[in-house]
């Protein structure tokens, strides 16, 4: 009876999205990361004793190019962090300092919350670096969702075991939970509040919890994001990260408004 359960469980996920697990995966993350991105966010930290809030502005270039550039709170703002390929670097203004961050440290929390530099920095791919098989499908929140196991393929440049992946039947993540080597849960990442920004839907809220501190969540919500415009180069140039910390606070939508070819 088991196995015909999660034959038929595997037939209707075909049925309802007519798509293979890797390419339901990979639709997701072409949805948050595009071949370019801009987006304008706001990251809350709550631990027990304290809630601590940022304001972030980030580019990326899919997952070769990363910058994210703190706007608030004063004490913090203008901390840059850069990664080109598999080279990370951040940049400290109140030292004037420029740190390299060796990809032992990939797991490392950034900036005291939840998200690691691998996150933040976009470094591994979800579609390209994992094997991808349907397990089931079953209802999350009340919403019909296919589950899919991201197993990590031999030699992949990934931090995680296994990946344990939702999502709803338009193709869009609403959960991952994310296992160590061992198979142990370690946290699980939330996606809600699902809203057009440019020319896209995408869930505007993540949340991640730690499996052995559910007490404590780090939320990141999306303010304004804008997809496959062209990014100069110079962005992500680490002699320029002093020159990128002075920057103004904007988000240049006029500036950055001419879509990208073939996109």
């Amino acid at each position: 009876m088991r196995r015909r359960y999660i034959l038929g469980s595997v037939f209707v996920s075909f049925a309802v999205f007519g798509s293979t697990a890797s390419e339901i995966v990979r639709y997701g993350e072409e949805r948050l990361r595009g071949d370019t991105a801009q987006t304008l966010l706001s990251m809350k930290i709550v631990r027990p004793t304290y809630t601590r809030e940022l304001k972030l502005q980030s580019w990326t270039v899919g997952n070769q190019k990363s910058l994210i550039r703190i706007l608030e709170p004063a004490k913090e703002e203008g901390v840059v962090s850069l990664r080109v390929g598999e080279q990370m670097w951040n940049y400290l203004p109140k030292a004037d300092h420029i740190i390299r961050v060796p990809s032992t440290l990939m797991l490392q929390s950034w900036m005291g919350s939840d998200f690691t530099n691998d996150d933040l920095m976009k470094l591994s791919s979800l579609g390209s670096d994992y094997e991808h098989k349907i397990l089931r499908t079953e209802k999350l929140a009340g919403e019909m969702t296919t589950l899919i196991e991201c197993a990590p393929k031999p030699n992949a440049p990934v931090v995680w075991g296994k990946i344990l992946y939702w999502a709803r039947p338009d193709k869009l993540p609403v959960k991952e939970d994310f296992y160590d080597e061992n198979g142990q849960l370690i946290r699980t990442l939330s996606l809600s509040d699902f809203k057009k920004m440019d020319d896209r839907v995408i869930p505007t809220r993540l949340k991640i919890t730690k499996a052995e501190s559910p007490g404590e969540s780090t939320v990141v919500i999306y303010e304004k994001a804008l997809f496959n415009r062209p990014i100069e180069d110079s962005l992500f140039d680490k002699e320029q990260l002093k020159a990128i910390s002075r920057r103004k606070k904007d988000f240049a939508e006029k500036k950055s408004a001419t879509p990208t070819t073939g996109s």
